[in-house]
């Protein structure tokens, strides 16, 4: 049987470094010229972490879900608990949850694990207690036991309980099972983290966590031990490891994937890891890729369409006065991105720079239009917090994370070389200058708050045949997108 997992979440760290170039009157080096007698200066201002992210030391994190790290730096997790929503809460068995002792909702400190189904003071959920006389039973104050519980206690400790899973009345009433264990089958057992299942100990006490399909001495279940020289393979004892696996101390691993195993027996991968191709590397969001620097287990996340230090691929670096537009460097931003600290990037739907270059979206938000909403408007899709058009974007062609080609566009949802017609390349997206409120009229040209692209000018309403359809008039009749 298993249950939740305990094990820290993984934190994508992301690590750019912004360029400052000035000449001697003050003025940028990006897009303009230079002072022959001032040196350009590569400033390293540490990793600049993601909308959601928080900077721990060297690393970018997630407070709200990172165990070590949930809801500040530091502030890790006890054992037993998990961190959801910024704060450490404790991680009940299956079917049971997490209530604060003195009975109402579920806090930071305090919590125990509850059968809604059962519990009287926690009936069908946190904080609901039964009236005298009542019990709980099926999640419903009730005055008696549902076929299958037992009926627990005599007047006002009157209970139902199921014998077979009640941490309170575990295979009898009134035998509790100790903190960190569960009810299973009658029997109170230790509670084992996600692919792993409790296993009742030899004397018959509290038991222990097994890996049943590698576990050479429980192998598919608890305490059958493979024979000398076997090992055990997906719950089966072999005497051989299937092909692409290796044995481990009795264990069949594939060394290619498993981070208990990575690359050799016994690489185990660090925190916010994978192990991919036998070495441990980060794992980072959609649209951003893993790049390494020398040895496999260090690195960083990049966006390659923007990022001047990884710009098309991974350690391509873009050049003094250069920035990273759409997977190429180039001396200035296409038409529609803005240039933020060196990188290209588009302010009516990036969320770390949402209207203006460094506005990050709050969390549950995304950038549509240039501002901070609740939900991306009609005809654009949430990719990691930004709204885009996956008919147009390039970055997020057809589907969110996939990028088109350099000297590719997207159009219609399909990298393609040239745009189709009525459509206009405006900085590798194919965009309809007579409808795009982003790119009304002329590429870059967005339109204001309250106002809609009708025949390539910004006005307050559609024109007559059209309808607005997320700040872009569009004919109904006639448009394959709406």
């Amino acid at each position: 049987m298993k249950w939740p997992s305990t094990a820290r979440g993984w934190a994508a760290p992301l690590a750019l470094v912004a360029l400052t170039a000035l000449g001697c009157d003050g003025s940028s080096v990006v897009g303009g010229g230079t002072d022959a007698g001032m040196d350009i200066v590569t400033v390293d201002s540490g990793p600049m972490c993601t909308a959601g992210q928080m900077l721990c030391g060297s690393s970018c994190t997630n407070p709200m879900s990172d165990d070590a790290n949930c809801g500040a730096c530091g502030n890790a997790c006890g054992a037993g608990q998990s961190c959801t929503a910024g704060v450490c809460r404790v991680v009940c068995p299956t079917g049971q949850i997490a209530c604060a002792a003195g009975g109402s909702d579920a806090g930071a400190a305090g919590e125990v694990c509850v059968l809604p189904d059962t519990d009287r003071g926690n009936c069908g959920m946190c904080g609901r207690a039964c009236a005298d006389g009542e019990v709980c039973s099926m999640g419903m104050c009730t005055t008696t036991c549902a076929m299958g519980l037992t009926t627990c206690g005599t007047g006002a400790s009157r209970a139902c309980a199921d014998l077979m899973r009640d941490p309170a009345n575990c295979g009898a009433c009134g035998t509790a099972c100790a903190p960190g264990q569960a009810c299973v089958g009658g029997s109170c057992m230790t509670s084992c983290p996600q692919g792993q299942s409790a296993c009742m100990g030899q004397d018959g006490g509290a038991g222990f966590c097994a890996d049943l399909q590698n576990d050479r001495n429980n192998c598919g279940t608890c305490s059958n031990a493979c024979p000398s020289g076997q090992a055990c393979a997906s719950g089966t004892c072999v005497t051989s490891c299937p092909t692409g696996q290796t044995e481990c101390s009795g264990s069949c691993r594939d060394l290619q994937t498993d981070r208990e195993h990575c690359g050799a027996c016994g690489v185990v991968c660090g925190d916010g890891q994978a192990c991919i191709q036998g070495a441990c590397r980060i794992t980072c969001p959609v649209g951003q890729t893993a790049c390494g620097a020398g040895d496999a287990s260090i690195g960083v996340c990049a966006d390659l369409q923007a990022d001047r230090n990884h710009c098309g691929a991974c350690g391509m670096v873009c050049g003094a006065g250069q920035v990273c537009s759409a997977g190429m460097c180039v001396v200035s931003c296409a038409a529609g991105l803005d240039n933020c600290t060196g990188s290209c990037r588009d302010l009516q739907s990036d969320r770390a720079n949402c209207g203006t270059c460094g506005t990050i979206c709050a969390e549950g938000q995304v950038c549509s239009g240039g501002m901070c909403v609740l939900s991306c408007a009609a005809g654009q899709t949430n990719c990691t917090g930004s709204c885009r058009d996956l008919q147009s974007d390039r970055a997020n062609c057809g589907t969110c994370g996939v990028a088109c080609a350099a000297g590719q566009v997207c159009s219609g949802g399909t990298c393609v070389t040239s745009c189709a017609s009525g459509q206009t390349d405006c900085g590798g997206s194919c965009r309809d200058l007579q409808s795009d409120r982003g790119n009304c009229g002329m590429c870059g040209n967005a339109c204001s708050a309250g106002q809609v692209c009708s025949a390539g000018a910004c006005v307050t309403s559609c024109g007559a045949g059209l309808d607005d359809c997320g700040g872009s008039c569009r004919d109904l009749q006639t448009d394959r997108a709406n």
